[in-house]
């Protein structure tokens, strides 16, 4: 089972909700990361949350992210998104694993 991406308000309400393709594109991507990634976080089987202060890095390093596929791009952009709705409200980006 692919990903999912929970966009939370700063009440852990949930706002947005995404999902990973069926190839799992975006974990495979935050598995490529360097060690020093936050974004290497990700967990495949189980909950990953990220504040506001961690998602502002989270979009820094999404910018350095080597893309090579159109699967990778959207994904890569899906993450932009769901980040940069998360920040604007405030709030979190819960990833749910399998």
């Amino acid at each position: 089972m692919a990903l999912e991406i929970v966009v939370q308000n700063m009440n852990h309400a949930e706002t947005h909700h995404f999902g990973d393709d069926t190839d799992d594109t975006l974990f495979k991507l935050c598995a490529a990361q360097p060690e020093t990634s936050l974004l290497r976080g990700v967990y495949q089987y189980g909950d990953t949350m990220f504040n506001r202060h961690q998602l502002g890095m989270i979009l820094d390093q999404i910018e350095t992210i080597e893309v090579r596929t159109d699967a990778e791009r959207q994904a890569v952009d899906l993450l932009r998104r769901a980040s940069s709705i998360a920040l604007r409200a405030n709030g979190y980006l819960l990833f749910i694993g399998d």
